[in-house]
């Protein structure tokens, strides 16, 4: 499953709260704060219905999703300035 284009009010609301704290943490702490809560959320899956393999398959796979897009938008940003 990956993020659907809705889910990006939820993004932008988990943005500003991360904004709220940018001067007072690293981008390197930032990092850490963002996976320990991702492995909390992986951790209080359903594993019924989702297993501990496809939580990491979806972690994945939006990992490298957002990567993409942070990309795409750097290049489309940059275009033209040389």
């Amino acid at each position: 499953m990956l993020a659907k284009p809705e889910h990006e009010v939820a993004y932008n609301d988990l943005i500003q709260l991360l904004r709220e704290h940018a001067e007072k943490v690293t981008s390197v702490e930032m990092l850490a704060i963002a996976s320990n809560m991702l492995g909390k959320l992986v951790a209080m899956q359903d594993q019924r219905m989702i297993t501990p393999s496809i939580a990491m398959e979806i972690v994945v796979k939006n990992m490298e999703e957002g990567n993409k897009q942070v990309i795409e938008n750097l290049r489309l940003k940059s275009e033209g300035n040389a």
